[in-house]
């Protein structure tokens, strides 16, 4: 077994992830792939061009901020603590051949001490195991004046305020009690709320942050710059979080269910799963990239379903079957499951 005291020994430069799952793994591998590019792009590394490619939705007061705040701890050891050995194991399999200057210290059944290691901490374990990964005294110890960026479906931060026993605090309030400041947060513990999504993989992640009112703008930058790394990052209000879950982060399997329908009637057709699969994926990332070069979707729609044309008759059959409807109510009744996902606590 790995030992926590093999990491770098400086918190401000660490980032504990509390709980290591299917998301939390893509994030970690993302990352990792994102701190290799970065040793061999130093020169792209920080500027604002290479923030804006790789997906940074920010306004030109945080461009601003992000240059001048050259000197933010930002994280270059990462420790993954488990629940289980055998989750340890899995998980260094499954990171196992990853290319990164960066170490992944590995280990199980830690949770304060690997939480004492990191100024910065990614809790991700499962929504209803909120008080039992968070619940120990030594961990709600360990946690003070950190940052805390929660990845948990349906689970808000007054829901984490509870479990760590301390009131929902303003940065005001925190200042006037002279309260520390450590990686950019103001005692007890900052909170992040952050929704990302499994392309976090291949660092193509659509993630939603939502602060807690004591964080600091260095705070929230640090964040955002975590996520920059994986993808695309904006800021949302709380209220608008559980449909930004259920739009950003189950939305891949509902677009992956849609492309399977596609091979099957591809396969149906005489093509090979895998070259239908390849053609269907890369024309459902160029009508994406339409979009996000401010195309509407109707427009698009328009300019593909020309009169008379093969298109339209597909488009008529889809509409015959409701899927505008059965999709927005998916969306719907996805965003209802996430909202309660935070009160299954175990």
């Amino acid at each position: 077994m790995e030992s926590i005291d093999g990491a770098n020994g400086d918190p401000s430069r660490t980032l504990t992830f509390l709980g290591c799952g299917t998301l939390g793994t893509a994030i970690l591998q993302g990352l990792l792939a994102s701190f290799a590019e970065d040793e061999q792009n130093k020169a792209l590394n920080g500027s604002v061009q290479h923030r804006e490619e790789t997906g940074l939705i920010l306004n030109g007061e945080t461009h601003a901020a992000l240059e001048d705040d050259q000197h933010l701890p930002k994280p270059s050891q990462l420790i993954a603590c488990v629940r289980t050995a055998d989750s340890a194991k899995r998980l260094r399999k499954e990171l196992a051949g990853t290319g990164s200057p960066a170490s992944v210290v590995i280990v199980h059944g830690e949770n304060a001490r690997a939480v004492q290691a990191a100024d910065t901490v990614l809790l991700g374990c499962q929504p209803q195991d909120l008080t039992s990964c968070l619940g120990d005294p030594d961990v709600r110890k360990a946690l003070r004046g950190k940052l805390l960026i929660s990845i948990l479906a349906g689970v808000t931060i007054p829901q984490i305020e509870a479990v760590l026993d301390q009131p929902t605090p303003t940065k005001a309030d925190a200042i006037g009690h002279g309260a520390a400041v450590s990686n950019g947060c103001i005692s007890p513990v900052s909170i992040v709320r952050a929704m990302p999504n499994t392309a976090a993989f291949v660092r193509a992640s659509m993630t939603v942050i939502s602060p807690s009112s004591n964080c600091t703008p260095a705070a929230i930058r640090l964040v955002e710059w975590l996520f920059t790394s994986i993808g695309t990052v904006t800021q949302i209000t709380h209220a608008q979080f559980d449909v930004c879950t259920a739009l950003c982060g189950s939305t891949p399997a509902f677009f992956a269910l849609f492309i399977d329908s596609l091979l099957d009637g591809a396969v149906a057709l005489g093509l090979k799963r895998s070259d239908a699969q390849t053609m269907a994926a890369a024309t459902m990332k160029g009508a994406a990239m339409l979009l996000l070069n401010g195309e509407q979707p109707d427009s698009i729609k328009e300019k593909v379903a020309t009169p008379g044309g093969s298109s339209i008759q597909g488009l008529m059959e889809l509409e015959r079957k409701a899927l505008r409807a059965t999709v927005a109510d998916a969306l719907i009744k996805c965003t209802a499951s996430a909202s309660v996902l935070g009160s299954k606590q175990a």
